[in-house]
């Protein structure tokens, strides 16, 4: 084999090993790209789970919530209206007395 050929076959294999490297390159990014994307798709599917649960959990809580101040709603109407029952009962003693107190008054 001459030099001109041994040159020539070395030129080859150079451009057959960038042309491999150029390749391999191009494979890095598409894998490199779709990891990217698998990850992002991965971050999105677990951030909807979570906003799912998050609501599921504020729901409950919210209703645990309205039960309880239903609840103290009601207990606080049943005071009020038992306080009004026990006004009206003084209501009634108190105009006895004043009465009473007054014909006393009148009398002496």
């Amino acid at each position: 084999m001459g030099k001109a050929e041994i040159l020539q076959q070395i030129k080859a294999a150079e451009e057959q090993v960038r042309t491999m490297v150029k390749d391999a390159e191009e494979r890095r990014k598409q894998l490199q790209a779709e990891g990217k994307r698998r990850a992002l798709e991965k971050i999105e599917s677990a951030d909807s789970l979570l906003k799912k649960q998050l609501e599921a959990r504020t729901a409950e809580a919210q209703a645990r919530v309205e039960v309880r101040r239903k609840a103290h709603l009601e207990e606080g109407a049943k005071k009020a209206e038992a306080l009004a029952a026990n006004a009206k009962s003084n209501s009634a003693k108190a105009k006895e007395f004043v009465l009473t107190e007054f014909e006393r008054a009148a009398d002496a």
